[in-house]
């Protein structure tokens, strides 16, 4: 849709109270809601993570993913240059690339075998002058026309990430200084890939978005964060938003050390003692403390530490009622023998199996489970706290987090607050 019709359909969507403390469900099951934030979000002026710079270390190395429903393709040109385009054929619309990841000298459409350099670049037409002196295409058809749509790519600190727009600021005003500084800690080192896993889950991916930054749910409805104590409700931590009200945020969780530097061990839990005590306890790895980082970076990934597990999850939504995360797994290079074993083993919280992964995807199933019926209008509250935004929270138990979240996604949208507090 073109601009105006953008501006209209975004005006005709009711949106969260003022102070952010009432959501309304159609937000999260609206078909125009869910096809809007594809045009204003992951295609409008936000930076999105693609992969990092190792997953494409040498010359032809290829990855795939999506950009919300649109899919990409991130390369490396033979001049060690990094390339993202959309994984559509300029002809007939086929996925270009079906690997999820490999190595190639050029890309090849299996319809009509229209060949593609590394950059998207269109290099060879089958058949182009017709054969026989019959068929072709015009006499004004140019190679040069026809490459695939290119994405514009900023780096830092190890990691990619592309925009499909102009208007887009600079990465690293767009991250804000707080991020900038927390990716240079928990990707400062050379990194190494160690796996992947994907998570589908029936549900809207604004509900997976907040779910990250509710802290206080985790002690109530993960029974082995609180009994293996990898967090508790009173533990020290600190809630930062940035970037639009809040798009982005950085959640710090910090344990004791002892005299030592070293953490005290979790009590192992009184009737459930873990027989591999390294799925759960983590040793110090950063200053002062750190157990916990989250850094949410809006729309479409998360970078999670928890203990001592690395990972990213990146965001794509399926549909209005149905998301998927992309788990890349990594650690640094120069972990030694028992550090990559203590990270494996930690990994096992996570995932479509993980210890507490599938209890968040449980909740928010049922979320969406029971606000889909569009006779039954109603609204979350989020006045866990208080309401309205703030840019700090230096305790878990607040979805203040939540609210700047809204804040920032109203002023990307267009969608119009209404009143505070609206019931």
């Amino acid at each position: 849709m073109d601009g105006l019709e953008s501006a209209n359909a975004a005006a005709r969507i009711a949106g969260p109270s003022g102070d952010f403390s009432r959501i309304p469900y159609h937000l999260y099951t609206d078909q125009s809601v869910f096809d809007l934030e594809q045009e204003r979000i992951f295609r409008g002026p936000t930076w999105n993570y693609l992969g990092f710079e190792t997953e494409v270390g040498e010359p032809g190395d290829y990855i795939t993913g999506y950009v919300g429903t649109t899919p990409y393709v991130l390369t490396r040109d033979k001049d060690g240059a990094l390339h993202a385009f959309v994984n559509r054929c300029a002809h007939r619309g086929v996925a270009v690339v079906r690997e999820l990841r490999g190595n190639a000298r050029n890309f090849t459409c299996i319809y009509h075998q229209w060949c593609y350099a590394l950059n998207g670049d269109l290099i060879g037409v089958p058949m182009m002058k017709g054969m026989r002196g019959v068929g072709g295409y015009p006499e004004d058809f140019q190679v040069a026309d026809h490459g695939l749509t290119r994405l514009r790519l900023a780096t830092f600190s190890g990691i990619v990430f592309g925009t499909f727009s102009d208007e887009t600021p600079p990465l690293e005003d767009y991250l804000g200084p707080a991020i900038c500084a927390r990716l240079k800690t928990v990707c400062g080192r050379p990194i190494k890939v160690t796996g992947y896993h994907r998570h589908t889950m029936r549900a809207n991916w604004k509900l997976f978005v907040e779910n990250t930054r509710d802290m206080y749910h985790a002690p109530m409805l993960h029974p082995f964060v609180s009994v293996f104590e990898i967090a508790d409700a009173a533990m020290q931590a600190t809630m930062e938003m940035s970037h639009r009200g809040g798009l982005n945020s950085i959640l710090s969780g910090y344990k004791p050390t002892d005299a030592d530097g070293g953490r005290p061990p979790p009590r192992q839990g009184k009737r459930i003692p873990l027989e591999e005590p390294d799925v759960a306890i983590g040793v110090p790895e950063f200053p002062d403390g750190l157990a916990i980082s989250i850094i949410s970076i809006f729309p479409s990934c998360l970078f999670t530490l928890p203990g001592n597990t690395f990972s990213v999850r990146q965001i794509r939504p399926k549909g209005v009622d149905e998301v998927e995360t992309l788990y890349t797994w990594y650690a640094f290079e120069d972990d030694d023998d028992e550090m990559a074993e203590r990270r494996r083993m930690q990994n096992n919280m996570f995932g479509p199996a993980g210890y507490v992964a599938m209890e968040d995807a449980e909740a928010m199933e049922l979320i969406q489970q029971r606000i889909s019926d569009a006779a039954l209008e109603g609204r979350s509250l989020l006045e866990f706290g208080g309401r309205g935004t703030e840019d700090r929270i230096d305790h878990m138990l607040s979805e203040g987090a939540l609210r700047a979240f809204w804040k920032g996604y109203c002023d990307i949208m267009g969608i119009e607050p209404g009143p505070a507090g609206a019931a």
